[in-house]
């Protein structure tokens, strides 16, 4: 049996949804001073499940996606911002895309 995904993936690669077996710490994880390393493409919906917090996600989809919104930018590594009771910190950024941020509740 080929599905649509399979033709889809031949043409464009993986895709990774909802459906897919993902390392349960594949995204995610803990630094020594408390704060979170969190890869930009990880679901805010993801995120909220493995840490009990609760982000919004009504304007994003991503953690990255969430702070570009926030922000109305796309942030340099280092810059810091806080909203929704937690400060952001780029710690990695490709082009334009945030690929690992940091963040710590206020």
């Amino acid at each position: 049996l080929i599905t649509l995904e399979d033709i889809l993936e031949e043409i464009v690669g993986d895709i990774t949804d909802e459906f897919d077996v993902v390392r349960k710490d594949s995204g995610l994880s803990m630094a020594e001073d408390g704060s979170y390393l969190v890869e930009g493409a990880m679901t805010i919906r993801d995120l909220n499940r493995r840490t009990e917090w609760s982000l919004p996600d009504d304007e994003a989809n991503t953690i990255a996606g969430l702070m570009i919104h926030e922000a109305q930018m796309i942030p340099n590594e280092g810059q810091v911002f806080s909203f929704h009771g937690f400060r952001f910190e780029v710690v990695a950024r490709r082009e334009n895309r945030i690929t690992q941020l940091k963040l710590r509740r206020l």
